[in-house]
């Protein structure tokens, strides 16, 4: 009896051992359990043994209009959503405002993907508005200087004088509306990479139901100067390399039956 009663002893504190040794073995360091942040957040959970949250991943996103960094995580023939995402295609409960035509440091550019505004001309006076000058194509596809540009336009007159440069800064699209002001004429240089990228941006219009550009369809104006008379405008066509950007008259709204039009860019 004495021997069957040890044994029984035994095996009970035997039996303990595994479940003392699971609650020796409980993680308590907040961070190893991935509550790392010190501020309290929306929809977080608080670490049982600490003051740290657990907070869900916010999905990174551009600041439309301003160039923050946020286009490294995107690539020239995306679309631009209306929440400031990138996408390869149209996803639920986004907008999409443009292609992306142009990627470069720190900043990136969104086309429209129709023209806002055709048959309209450059400017109806022949000065020098101080943008970006060159008459020579391989300087003037370096041309990225896009804020800057519309700046001396703007500045150099009104409206009824630079059309196309006011058509620009006066459009927002109705799911952006706090952009208005933000957009701007392309400049030379990123008019020469929406050229160089036309197949992939192409494929990304027909993706959105905007306009293709084929068959010379289409001139779109830059902001991008050659002297007082002159300024630079894309094309699908013969240009002065072959394609991407040529030159017309400033006071021109069309050549040959294809009219001017404005496909203003936003920085993202």
């Amino acid at each position: 009896m004495n021997i069957n009663f040890k044994f029984l002893l035994l095996g009970t504190s035997l039996s303990l051992i595994p479940h003392y040794a699971m609650a020796q073995c409980v993680e308590t360091d907040c961070l190893k359990l991935g509550y790392t942040s010190l501020q309290k957040c929306d929809n977080g959970l608080k670490c049982p043994f600490g003051e740290y949250w657990a907070c869900p991943k916010v999905e990174e996103k551009a600041v439309l209009g301003e160039c923050t960094g946020y286009a490294k995580n995107c690539f020239i023939g995306q679309i631009l959503n209306n929440d400031g995402t990138c996408s390869s295609d149209k996803v639920s409960g986004k907008t999409p405002i443009g292609v992306v035509v142009y990627i470069g440091g720190n900043c990136g550019y969104a086309m429209t993907a129709a023209p806002i505004q055709t048959g309209i001309q450059w400017s109806l006076e022949y000065i020098n508005t101080g943008a970006s000058q060159s008459s020579d194509w391989k300087q003037t596809i370096q041309d990225f200087n896009v804020n800057s540009n519309m700046t001396k336009i703007i500045q150099a007159g009104n409206s009824s004088t630079y059309p196309a440069a006011y058509a620009a800064l006066n459009y927002a699209p109705s799911a952006a509306s706090m952009t208005k002001g933000k957009w701007a004429l392309p400049t030379a240089g990123i008019l020469n990479s929406l050229y160089m990228n036309l197949n992939v941006i192409n494929n990304t219009l027909s993706k959105i139901g905007g306009m293709q550009l084929v068959n010379h369809n289409e001139h779109i104006w830059s902001s991008s100067e050659a002297n007082s008379v002159y300024a630079w405008y894309f094309c699908t066509g013969s240009g002065a390399s072959g394609g991407g950007v040529n030159l017309t008259y400033k006071k021109s709204a069309g050549i040959e039956g294809i009219s001017f039009g404005v496909r203003p860019v936003l920085a993202f």
